[in-house]
Protein backbone atom coordinates (compact mmCIF):
# COMPACT_ATOMS: atom_id res chain seq x y z
CA UNK A 1 0.00 0.00 0.00
CA UNK A 2 1.24 3.49 -0.80
CA UNK A 3 1.95 5.70 2.22
CA UNK A 4 0.59 8.78 0.49
CA UNK A 5 -3.01 8.53 -0.69
CA UNK A 6 -5.49 11.24 -1.54
CA UNK A 7 -8.97 11.43 -3.02
CA UNK A 8 -11.27 14.26 -3.97
CA UNK A 9 -14.96 14.64 -3.42
CA UNK A 10 -17.10 14.65 -6.57
CA UNK A 11 -16.46 17.88 -8.48
CA UNK A 12 -17.26 19.45 -11.86
CA UNK A 13 -15.21 17.82 -14.60
CA UNK A 14 -13.66 21.20 -15.55
CA UNK A 15 -11.95 21.19 -12.14
CA UNK A 16 -9.43 18.60 -13.35
CA UNK A 17 -8.43 20.62 -16.43
CA UNK A 18 -5.36 21.97 -14.63
CA UNK A 19 -3.98 18.45 -14.21
CA UNK A 20 -3.60 17.66 -17.92
CA UNK A 21 -0.37 19.64 -18.22
CA UNK A 22 1.18 17.60 -15.36
CA UNK A 23 -0.23 14.10 -15.81
CA UNK A 24 0.58 11.67 -18.60
CA UNK A 25 -1.92 8.96 -19.63
CA UNK A 26 -1.09 5.31 -18.98
CA UNK A 27 -2.51 2.82 -21.50
CA UNK A 28 -3.94 0.45 -18.88
CA UNK A 29 -7.45 -0.76 -18.42
CA UNK A 30 -8.93 -1.11 -14.94
CA UNK A 31 -8.48 -4.52 -13.32
CA UNK A 32 -12.14 -4.63 -12.23
CA UNK A 33 -15.27 -3.84 -14.23
CA UNK A 34 -15.95 -0.13 -14.11
CA UNK A 35 -19.20 1.75 -14.13
CA UNK A 36 -17.57 5.07 -14.87
CA UNK A 37 -14.83 6.19 -17.19
CA UNK A 38 -11.71 5.45 -15.14
CA UNK A 39 -8.40 6.44 -16.63
CA UNK A 40 -4.90 6.07 -15.21
CA UNK A 41 -2.23 8.78 -15.27
CA UNK A 42 1.30 9.26 -13.95
CA UNK A 43 3.57 12.13 -13.06
CA UNK A 44 6.97 12.01 -11.36
CA UNK A 45 6.37 10.11 -8.11
CA UNK A 46 2.59 10.09 -8.57
CA UNK A 47 -0.11 7.71 -9.79
CA UNK A 48 -3.60 9.05 -10.51
CA UNK A 49 -6.97 7.49 -11.31
CA UNK A 50 -9.61 9.86 -12.62
CA UNK A 51 -13.21 8.74 -12.96
CA UNK A 52 -15.30 11.14 -14.98
CA UNK A 53 -18.40 11.51 -17.08
CA UNK A 54 -19.60 14.56 -19.02
CA UNK A 55 -20.37 16.55 -15.85
CA UNK A 56 -18.55 15.22 -12.78
CA UNK A 57 -15.17 13.77 -11.84
CA UNK A 58 -13.45 12.15 -8.89
CA UNK A 59 -9.66 11.96 -8.68
CA UNK A 60 -7.59 9.59 -6.54
CA UNK A 61 -3.83 9.86 -6.16
CA UNK A 62 -1.14 7.64 -4.72
CA UNK A 63 2.50 8.38 -4.05
CA UNK A 64 5.40 6.49 -2.55
CA UNK A 65 6.58 9.74 -0.96
CA UNK A 66 3.90 11.98 0.54
CA UNK A 67 5.72 15.12 -0.61
CA UNK A 68 4.68 14.27 -4.19
CA UNK A 69 1.07 15.01 -3.19
CA UNK A 70 1.74 18.50 -1.81
CA UNK A 71 1.65 20.31 -5.21
CA UNK A 72 -1.93 19.06 -5.67
CA UNK A 73 -3.07 21.48 -2.96
CA UNK A 74 -2.58 24.33 -5.45
CA UNK A 75 -5.52 23.04 -7.51
CA UNK A 76 -8.04 23.86 -4.77
CA UNK A 77 -9.80 20.49 -4.74
CA UNK A 78 -12.09 19.51 -1.86
CA UNK A 79 -10.44 16.43 -0.39
CA UNK A 80 -12.19 13.45 1.16
CA UNK A 81 -8.71 12.22 2.13
CA UNK A 82 -5.30 13.86 1.89
CA UNK A 83 -2.17 12.19 3.24
CA UNK A 84 0.34 14.63 1.74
Amino acid sequence: MLPGRSATFCMPVVSVDGLWSVLRPVPLGPFLPTYSAERFFVAPGLLAVISADEDEAVACFGALHRAALTPLLAHGFRWSRFDG
